[in-house]
């Protein structure tokens, strides 16, 4: 083949970012495809290439016959003496095509059409590869066009989609615009990638923090935990392994600088930073930021109770719930907000005298520890606090079923305990019965010294 042919072969696949190896694949491919469009078969074909010479051929295996009757296995003693003096009849010898001239019209289209598909396979490859490795991070692009509510991107080597709901509701972009984009996932089509953008994501904002605040980046102030409602608010739980750093200050940076260029990238949504604590009640009063709750109350159904004045509970919930909602998922469990009067009626009603539990752990004045059932071994006693179980009330309440589905306790365990339980109960019942005798018992003595009182006073 040309090697001019060859050479712009290369030139197309260094302009594309294919390497040598992938080209001349693919070039033999195609020189395979022409080969058994002409001949029918590739059996006995080979590709070969020459470096040096930036050329390649097609190199063909066949018998020296008289008179060949199969072209692609066959060649006749005459051509066969001209390339080689020495070839006898029934010798095998390789033959040397040159495309150009073997192969016909059909099979030299076919090589073309093989050439330019592979290469647009290589293309597309490359480019999911490269996109691939950047899922997860910032990328950049122009507004090219809107498709009813999704923005098209352009990403320079491949067109990214920004569909609608990964867009915050506060912002509006028109063609031509720059835009700052989390890259979400990457897949593969028939087109090409397919990409995936988003400014919705919590972590494009997690992303935009790393960029802004050089704490973060390096690693000396960590996101704990991030919650986002687009276009409403963001909540944040940052720390820091050093005691010496501010990990809140420093998001917020000097006068709020650092925190300023963030809101503005996010068209004014509301960022709240807090200080991550282990302590789940520290953890909530932080998070219902900007308000301040008066009392933090811990649960059995291990959530909290957040105490809050009057005038702070609008600012609590927040604008249509967005910060109690945040603010619980940022915690992980659920935050219950009420006034100060609500939680005194709650305190007060029969019905939740078992559901709050200031001390969390400690069983109320009014109810019965498991302690005080002697059998129960300790283990036993852990397991069933740790399922909300911490009096011999709240016990009695739970069937034989329930038992078997906590943790750590089977079918043997969940019958141990009930038996425990029914043992104290009857014995209990057995006091009853003998309080209830002695009570009848002095009675009939009291009545039968009344009878004695009235005869002695008639015989007097």
């Amino acid at each position: 083949m040309s090697n001019n042919f060859f050479e712009a072969l290369h030139q197309v696949a260094v302009d594309k970012g294919i390497n040598r190896e992938s080209i001349e694949e693919i070039v033999e491919s195609a020189m395979l495809s022409a080969y058994k469009k002409q001949y029918g078969t590739t059996d006995n074909a080979k590709v070969t290439f020459n470096r040096d010479n930036n050329t390649v051929s097609v190199v063909s295996r066949r018998m020296v016959v008289r008179k060949p009757n199969d072209k692609a296995m066959e060649i006749s003693y005459d051509i066969a003496k001209k390339i080689y003096p020495d070839v006898q009849l029934g010798d095998e010898v390789d033959i040397e095509e040159n495309p150009l001239e073997s192969f016909g019209r059909i099979a030299a289209q076919t090589a073309k059409q093989v050439i330019i598909q592979k290469i647009k396979e290589e293309e597309k490859g490359i480019v999911y590869n490269e996109y691939k490795d950047k899922e997860g991070q910032l990328i950049n692009g122009y507004v090219q066009r809107k498709v009813k509510d999704a923005l098209f991107i352009d990403l320079g080597k491949a067109e990214g989609v920004l569909p609608a709901r990964e867009q915050s509701p506060l912002e509006h972009f028109k063609p031509g615009e720059r835009v700052k984009a989390i890259l979400l996932s990457v897949s593969r089509n028939a087109k090409g990638p397919a990409i995936i953008l988003s400014r919705a994501h919590p972590k494009f904002v997690e992303k935009l923090f790393e960029m802004e605040i050089p704490e973060i980046y390096d690693g000396v102030v960590q996101i704990v935990t991030i919650v986002r409602e687009a276009g409403f608010r963001t909540k944040v739980a940052v720390t820091s392994g050093r005691e010496d750093i501010d990990a809140v200050g420093a998001c917020v940076g000097m006068k709020g600088i650092r925190i300023q260029s963030i809101v503005r990238e996010l068209e004014g949504e509301k960022i709240d930073i807090i200080d991550y604590s282990a302590d789940p009640q520290v953890m909530a009063t932080n998070a219902l930021t900007p308000a301040k709750p008066k009392e933090i109350v811990r649960t059995k159904e291990n959530g909290v109770i957040a105490v809050v004045e009057e005038d702070q509970l609008r600012l609590a919930i927040g604008k249509g719930g967005h910060n109690a909602r945040l603010a619980s998922k940022l915690c992980g469990f659920d935050i219950d907000i009420k006034t100060e009067s609500q939680y005194h009626e709650l305190l007060s009603s029969t019905e939740s005298r078992s559901i709050v539990d200031q001390l969390f752990n400690e069983t109320p004045s009014d109810e019965t520890p498991l302690e005080e059932l002697p059998k129960l071994e300790s283990r036993m006693i852990k397991l069933l606090e740790a399922a909300g179980i911490f009096s011999i009330e709240d016990l009695v309440e739970v069937s034989f079923e329930d038992l078997m589905k906590i943790d750590g306790i089977g079918k043997v365990s969940a019958q141990k305990i009930m038996d425990i339980l029914r043992e104290s109960i009857d014995f209990e019942e057995d006091d009853d019965d003998d309080e209830e005798e002695d009570i009848e018992e002095n009675e009939a003595e009291d009545e039968d010294e009344e009878v004695e009182a009235e005869e002695i006073e008639k015989e007097e």
